[in-house]
């Protein structure tokens, strides 16, 4: 069992830095939310906005906090070949997108089955749900799949040759356990906002995490 985890407990180990960098920004801009009117003022924009745009907010949003963002970073970084610039965006673009309805379709269940109002017990059910069921089942093993199929330059027969017990033992459980790392204090901070907030807090903090993930699946953690 040690050896299943190593990686992704060496993977944490080496990110707490950012993680901690995370739910500092995350734990922030809720003070602010609760105890600066100004803040607060331009945050209750956010929901207008979101139910203008309707389906189209989860996707455009985290398209641009996930995929755009952290895109251009990298490209600033010069961080991607340079043929695969064009793809690596639409790659980006088109699975942070996709992510960005899952979550926000979470989050709305959520709401709906344990409720709105912030209690401890709420929050805390969220929780276990968001990071032990929805990351565990889908957004670990999809998230880190679609990476290395980006990693292996989108062709399918090498990827489909490349899957090998390492994958679930060391490159699911490396994302995992960072993602813990990161995400579980993240979102207890998330699930105390209002739900219409909710989304845009995850997506602001999205920006870092996808630059975090481009490390974690490329092997720049070892």
């Amino acid at each position: 069992m040690h050896v299943i985890f190593k990686p992704g407990l060496a993977a944490a180990r080496k990110n707490i830095g950012p993680g901690l960098l995370l739910q500092g920004f995350a734990l922030v801009l809720v003070l602010l939310y609760t105890f600066h009117e100004p803040t607060r003022a331009i945050l209750l924009t956010v929901p207008a906005v979101q139910r203008k745009m309707g389906v189209w907010f989860p996707i455009v949003v985290t398209a641009l906090f996930g995929g755009v963002i952290p895109t251009f970073f990298l490209l600033f970084r010069k961080g991607i070949a340079p043929g695969r610039r064009a793809a690596t965006l639409v790659f980006m673009v088109g699975f942070w997108a996709m992510m960005g309805l899952s979550v926000d379709a979470l989050y709305r269940v959520q709401a709906l089955l344990f409720g709105e109002q912030p209690t401890a017990a709420t929050v805390i059910k969220k929780v276990l749900v968001d990071q032990f069921v929805f990351c565990v089942i889908w957004s670990a093993p999809v998230t880190t799949l679609a990476m290395f199929w980006k990693d292996h330059d989108f062709s399918m027969s090498t990827t489909r040759s490349s899957l090998t017990r390492r994958f679930i033992t060391g490159d699911v459980a490396t994302v995992l356990i960072a993602m813990w790392g990161v995400w579980i204090p993240t979102v207890a901070i998330v699930y105390c906002m209002p739900l219409a907030l909710q989304f845009p807090l995850f997506n602001l903090v999205l920006c870092f995490w996808s630059l975090l993930l481009t490390a974690l699946t490329s092997g720049e953690n070892t």
